[in-house]
C-alpha cells in the first residue's frame, strides 16, 4: 500500500486520493458493494505460451487462444480508472504478445506501478533491451530448481542452462539501472521444495538479490488436485516450514532478500482480501475474482470489461454475492483448498 500511496501522490490526483481513502475504508469494513474502484489489477495479456509446465492450467485448458490487444488494454486500464498496481500476468508467457511493450509504456504514461512475470526463455538481447527500455518497475523470473532435468521436467519445454545465461544477459544489460527490479520466483511443489536453498544460490550467482516463493495451487482443476495432493497434508507442510527456514538461512548469509506468499496455515483467519482490493482481468476481458483459481472465465467471471461498464460489473449481482460467501462459512467453490486462502505473506 505504500507504494500505491506514493504513485496516487505522485499524480496529485484530487479523485485518486479520494479513492484511495475510500479503498482503505473498504478492506476494512469488506462491504458487499464497493465505494472505491481497485487499487491493483491483474491482466492476463496473452493465452499463447512457449512452454506445457507441469503445474500451469493452460495446457488442460480450453480457452481459445488469443492475445489482448493494445487497444483493449488501454480501453480495460481506463475503465479501471484509478488502479495504481499493474501485473502483466495470466495464464500465458507476456512475452509472446507483441503489445506487451506498447501496454507497459501506456500504463506507464498514467503512473502506473507496472510489471510482469516471464518463464525467461525469450530473453535474448533484443527483447532484454526492450524490457530494460520500456521503464517496467519489475520483471519476476520463474526458477523452480537448480538441478538440469528436474527443472526440464517441471518447465516442459525449457532449458536451465539457456535460462541462466538469459537471465545474466538481462541482469548485465539493466547494468546500474534502477529499473527494472528484477526477482526469481520459485513454485513449491512436492518435488521440488528441498531445491528452495540451491536456487537461491542460483539467483545471487546470476546477479539477482531477490527471491520469492509460492506455493503450488490447483487452478480448481480437479486432475491438478488430484496430482498434487498437498495441501492441507499437515505432514508435508511442515516439511515445507522448516525448508523455509533453511531458505531464509541461505538467503542471509548469501545476501540475498527472501520473501514467500500463500503459504497456508489453516489456524490463521482469512486473509484473501482480493474482491474488495483487486480484480483480475483476462485475455478475453472476462473480470474474475483472482488470478490463483478463478482466471478461467468459464469457472467464474462477472462480465466482460469491454463489453459492459465496470461499476456494474464492480457492483453487480455477481460480485456481491461472492463477497458474502467468502465472509461467511459457505465459501465459493474456486475458494476450496485455494493456497492463499489462509496464506501467510512475508515478503
Amino acid at each position: 500500500m505504500q507504494n500505491i500511496t506514493f504513485q496516487v501522490l505522485k499524480q496529485d490526483r484530487l479523485g485518486g486520493l479520494k479513492n484511495l481513502v475510500a479503498a482503505w475504508n473498504n478492506l476494512r469494513g469488506e462491504p458487499l458493494g464497493m465505494s472505491s474502484y481497485p487499487l491493483i489489477a491483474q491482466i492476463e495479456p496473452t493465452l499463447y505460451c512457449n512452454l506445457k509446465c507441469e503445474m500451469c492450467v493452460n495446457p488442460l485448458g480450453k480457452r481459445t487462444r488469443r492475445h489482448m490487444s493494445l487497444d483493449e488494454f488501454r480501453r480495460v486500464v481506463e475503465s479501471l480508472k484509478f488502479v495504481r498496481k499493474l501485473s502483466l500476468v495470466g495464464a500465458g508467457e507476456p512475452l509472446l504478445n507483441p503489445d506487451l511493450f506498447g501496454m507497459i509504456r501506456y500504463a506507464k504514461s498514467k503512473g502506473i506501478h507496472t510489471g510482469f512475470a516471464t518463464n525467461g526463455m525469450l530473453l535474448d538481447d533484443s527483447v532484454c533491451g526492450r524490457i530494460v527500455e520500456s521503464g517496467v518497475d519489475w520483471v519476476n523470473i520463474s526458477v523452480d530448481s537448480a538441478d538440469s532435468a528436474k527443472f526440464k521436467s517441471i518447465r516442459k519445454g525449457a532449458d536451465l542452462g539457456v535460462l541462466r545465461k538469459n537471465i545474466k544477459r538481462l541482469v548485465r544489460i539493466k547494468g546500474k539501472k534502477n529499473l527494472p527490479e528484477l526477482s526469481i520466483w520459485f513454485v513449491i511443489m512436492r518435488d521440488n521444495f528441498s531445491e528452495l536453498p540451491r536456487v537461491i544460490e542460483l539467483s545471487k550467482d546470476a546477479g539477482i538479490r531477490i527471491v520469492s516463493a509460492q506455493m503450488e495451487h490447483s487452478w480448481n482443476d480437479d486432475s491438478l488436485r488430484e496430482k498434487m495432493a498437498l495441501f492441507p497434508r499437515e505432514d508435508f507442510m511442515k516439511e515445507v516450514k522448516e525448508m523455509l527456514k533453511k531458505a531464509e538461512e541461505t538467503a542471509l548469509a548469501k545476501g540475498v532478500k527472501f520473501g514467500y506468499v500463500n503459504v497456508p496455515d489453516t489456524g490463521t483467519k482469512r486473509s484473501c482480501k482480493w474482491p474488495w482490493k483487486s480484480c483480475y482481468i483476462t485475455a478475453e476481458g472476462f473480470v474474475t475474482p483472482c488470478c490463483l483459481q478463478g482466471s478461467d472465465p468459464g469457472v467464474m467471471n462477472f462480465g466482460n470489461i469491454l463489453k459492459e461498464d465496470f461499476d456494474q460489473i464492480w457492483n453487480g449481482f455477481g460480485y456481491r454475492k461472492f463477497r458474502e460467501m467468502l465472509k461467511s462459512d459457505k465459501l465459493p467453490s474456486i475458494c476450496k483448498g485455494c493456497t492463499s486462502y489462509y496464506g501467510k505473506i512475508r515478503i
